[in-house]
């Protein structure tokens, strides 16, 4: 009896206990699951933020006119696939003083904590993005000569640089650590009359008569012995060391023909002060009435023919019909817009970019936009706003573009038959007649000469640690893209543009490069 009583008494509590141990048993079941649920919820915003941050790199380095919340979300579900665990929003960014902020959700189906009501698990990553432009000089050594006129080129020119303004300036007008310089070339470098003290200017000849356009501009010639290959200014104020003033005399021979004076067949035209210019009665549409300052006496212009003139009559004279400023004739006679030295004025910059034109005459000589660009880069005379070569705080770049063959241009015409000096074009190395290009008739012997001062003043500015990317700009010649292949740092730095098109997108990849991006939470 007592015995029965007792298996009873066993069997009752033994129950209990397994109801008691199930009951003890939920809470850990659920404590499991919920970690399981929130490893998979920690994974999801690592991976969240993996690809916000990718997104958000993508961002910083576009063009800020551009449509920045496409890119975003482009590579931000490009990096968080469909198949990844979590279903991601779209994801937010508002952009202030040159920051990026980033943020994106994303809902987790649980597993375990569906036992206690939780079906879903929000996550949210963040991100912040600061592009900097820290310790960076750069100097865009650009073609103006005249071939730029076409296909729209120097329009498309000053679109691309001024999308790596944007792109390096962000919305900053006087960044602390960026600084740019601009240096137009085309067969000579206008270093600007501000900097008269490294320059010989002598007065010039009077064979310009009363010519507006006579007065020294700023451009120099080359300097002698070696010395267009280097940074380097040996001579001081004041000594033998400057560079000579550019100056493309009167070239002022004449033919006549039958009483007929042609005045195309000299490369550098005189010029006749408006004053002298009006119409002439009774005639053709065009025709003008010219007297000369020197002498009296009254003559009909019509096309290309100056009528029953004498040469000791004439002061010069310039084409009446043609505007721009880029097609003037005198002592400046392709001598492009003045080097805009570093600087860290936005406005300056695009002022300068805005103003770019191709100039009409006399060549392409990319030796000397590179050798300038790295006169104005480096902080020896007469540009000095550059740091030394050596700072570890600040890197120095240097881009280089032309859309041509190094070349001086040949003149044309009987000017050549009766001036053996006039064989060629004026340039920063004369006359080609004065053989300072190693030849005075042969234009191949020359342009092959540009070609390995190039290759020198390149290597010479590599060797310094300076950055040199090349651009050729709708130029097929291959082995002139050779020529700034081998220019560059290095092969990813070289950029052949076909098309306008192109050259925005390579002055932008190499604006994307030069940001300096950095991610911070």
């Amino acid at each position: 009896m007592h015995c029965h009583r007792f298996k009873l008494f066993l069997k009752e509590r033994s129950a209990n206990f397994a109801v008691i141990m199930a009951l003890a048993m939920i809470p850990i079941v659920i404590g499991s699951g919920a970690a399981v649920d929130y490893s998979r919820a920690y994974m999801v915003k690592s991976r969240l933020s993996n690809a916000l941050d990718q997104a958000g790199l993508a961002v910083g380095s576009s063009n800020p006119s551009g449509d920045l919340n496409d890119v975003l979300n482009r590579y931000f579900f490009a990096n968080y696939p469909t198949e990844k665990i979590g279903v991601p929003a779209a994801p937010s960014m508002t952009i202030n003083d040159g920051v990026i902020e980033l943020s994106v959700d994303a809902n987790i189906e649980t597993a375990f904590l569906k036992l206690i009501g939780i079906n879903s698990i929000t996550v949210t990553a963040n991100s912040q993005i600061v592009r900097e432009t820290t310790g960076l000089e750069i100097v865009l050594a650009l073609d103006n000569t005249g071939s730029m006129a076409n296909n729209g080129k120097i329009d498309a020119l000053r679109v691309a640089a001024q999308d790596m303004i944007d792109i390096l300036f962000k919305d900053e007008q006087n960044p602390e650590k960026l600084f740019m310089g601009l240096v137009p070339f085309v067969a000579t470098v206008n270093i600007g009359k501000d900097q008269s003290d490294f320059v010989n200017i002598p007065s010039p000849p009077n064979d310009y008569g009363n010519s507006i356009d006579s007065e020294w501009k700023g451009c120099v010639l080359a300097r002698s012995s070696g010395h267009d290959l280097t940074d380097a200014f040996d001579g001081g104020i004041g000594s033998s060391g400057k560079w000579e003033q550019y100056y493309w005399e009167a070239e002022d021979f004449v033919l006549h023909f039958g009483g007929q004076f042609f005045h195309s067949l000299c490369q550098n035209r005189w010029w006749f002060p408006s004053a002298f210019v009006q119409p002439y009665p009774n005639g053709r549409s065009g025709d003008v009435f010219v007297s000369s300052p020197s002498g009296p006496g009254s003559h009909q212009f019509s096309g290309q023919t100056l009528l029953d003139i004498s040469p000791s009559e004439i002061q010069g004279f310039q084409n009446f019909f043609s505007p721009n400023p880029n097609l003037t004739f005198g002592p400046n006679q392709a001598c492009p817009d003045p080097i805009t030295p570093l600087t860290n004025s936005r406005s300056t910059l695009e002022a300068a970019v805005t103003q770019m034109m191709p100039w009409a005459g006399n060549g392409t000589m990319a030796n000397l936009g590179a050798v300038w660009g790295w006169r104005v880069l480096s902080p020896t005379p007469p540009f000095t706003e550059g740091r030394e070569l050596d700072d570890a705080t600040f890197n120095k770049v240097l881009v280089i573009l032309t859309d041509g063959q190094n070349l001086i241009s040949q003149a044309r015409g009987q000017c050549t038959l009766t001036k053996a000096e006039y064989n060629s074009h004026y340039s920063a190395y004369g006359y080609l007649s004065e053989n300072n290009l190693g030849t005075s008739n042969n234009f191949n012997t020359a342009q092959a000469q540009l070609d390995k001062k190039l290759r020198t003043v390149c290597e010479n500015i590599k060797d310094t640690g300076i950055i040199i990317y090349t651009i050729v700009f709708q130029l097929t010649d291959t082995s002139t893209q050779d020529l700034f292949r081998e220019c560059a740092t290095d092969a990813d730095k070289f950029f052949n543009s076909p098309n306008n098109e192109t050259l925005s997108e390579a002055f932008r990849a190499i604006g994307a490069e030069l940001s300096n991006l950095r991610i911070g939470r």
